[in-house]
């Protein structure tokens, strides 16, 4: 099959995940997974699939003669199997491109695309922002794709088509980087910061590594809480207070009648509510719900009517926590293959498990790995529209795995 027609269905995909779309993304994947497939599979991706294949057969199986609405049941299915779509997409696309840099350019230009529209929306209402929560309206509350594009430039050799205005590049994309004021974002870019400077490989440097993300945490944890902020904080302050109860939100045990009589102190707890409520309702079920799930088409129960998006609900299918919701569906078992495919991912593409050109790759698999655990804890993980790194693993597995066919030496970049 020519070239441009793999080129074109990667594009396509890239620009559907960033459209925040399951079901675009989906189809795009499946689309570029049905042309782009081959029986060559590197192994550790072959695990990486069956482990989470199976998550999604024991969806299946434990919904099983559930009265559960067929398009409910069907959501869930998409939603569980587009990771492996995009995931093998990814992967195979990479392999048939003969460009080593085509994917890495695809995903700068469209966040380029995106940060420009998103500075020019500000640009355009500038005068009208009066609040962090209206600033973030502005363009939404991130863009992943900008975080990656940036994981790119910064932390790989490559130059991109733009390579005579490269600095403005990175300086546009940044500047709507920042302006998203997404403490996830800012996180994860720190994240593939310490893996591209070696900090989470098994040696002494991951001891550091873990020292300097432990003593900046609680740095900046000690600067934000002596700033005097409340609810009704403005500006700045809003986005700080946020800040200061982001543990509370996911973590703090919360009295679920008492919160939800107080509309302010639910949405200042929502994920750890939701969560709490979704375990309630496993442990309502019995040992079946525990070990395999209440199954796909399974609602979480919110006990409550709350406004999302415009709309108001009294049920939800899936939730924040990434770990919760997965338990909620597919039980312990589902679970702990879940987490087990990070830990594995982090596991084998440990520096001492390849060869010398093939680190920086590592690095940044290895990184992504952890990328994966944060979101799960606070937005569904790599299930959730948006979010870019089961296709980052599976591009940056391609590239390893194709720069070591073609004998390349690829130096990390400095």
């Amino acid at each position: 099959m020519p070239q441009f027609i793999y080129k074109i269905g990667l594009f396509i995909l890239v620009l559907f995940l960033s459209f925040y779309s399951i079901e675009l993304s989906f189809i795009a994947s499946v689309f570029l997974l049905a042309i782009s497939a081959s029986n060559k599979i590197a192994v550790n991706l072959t695990s990486s699939i069956i482990l989470l294949t199976i998550v999604a057969f024991i969806g299946i199986i434990s919904s099983y003669g559930l009265k559960y609405p067929f398009y409910d049941i069907l959501k869930d299915i998409i939603y569980f199997v587009r990771p492996i779509t995009i995931l093998l997409a990814g992967y195979f696309a990479v392999k048939r491109i003969k460009s080593p840099t085509f994917v890495f350019n695809t995903v700068i230009a469209i966040a380029l695309f995106f940060a420009i529209k998103h500075l020019a929306i500000i640009v355009i209402n500038f005068g009208k922002i009066d609040s962090y929560i209206y600033l973030r309206g502005l363009g939404g509350k991130q863009n992943h794709i900008e975080m990656v594009a940036l994981v790119f430039l910064f932390f790989t050799p490559y130059h991109t088509v733009f390579k005579k205005y490269e600095r403005l590049v990175k300086y546009i994309i940044i500047a709507s980087f920042i302006l998203y004021l997404s403490r996830t974002m800012f996180i994860i870019l720190f994240i593939f910061y310490l893996g591209h400077k070696g900090y989470l490989f098994f040696s002494r440097k991951l001891i550091k590594g873990l020292f300097v993300f432990a003593f900046s945490f609680l740095v900046i944890s000690l600067a934000i809480s002596r700033v005097d902020t409340n609810r009704d904080s403005k500006g700045i302050k809003a986005f700080v207070y946020k800040t200061q109860n982001s543990f509370s939100e996911l973590f703090e045990p919360i009295d679920t009648k008492k919160i939800v009589r107080d509309r302010r102190l639910l949405w200042e707890h929502w994920r750890a509510y939701e969560a709490k409520k979704a375990i309630e309702q496993i442990d309502e079920n019995g040992a079946k719900a525990w070990l395999i799930g209440l199954g796909f088409g399974a609602q979480i129960d919110l006990q409550t009517n709350v406004r999302l998006d415009g709309t108001v609900f009294s049920e939800v299918p899936s939730i924040h926590n990434g770990f919760v919701n997965v338990l909620f569906k597919t039980g312990i078992v589902g679970f702990l293959l879940y987490v087990w495919f990070m830990l594995y991912i982090f596991i084998t593409h440990q520096k001492f498990k390849t060869k010398d050109r093939s680190v920086l790759f590592n690095k940044l698999i290895v990184a992504t790995s952890l990328y994966m655990l944060f979101n799960s804890f606070v937005i569904t993980g790599f299930f959730r529209p948006g979010e870019f790194s089961i296709f980052l693993y599976g591009i940056l597995i391609a590239s390893k795995y194709k720069n070591e066919d073609l004998n390349l030496e690829i130096k990390p970049a400095k």
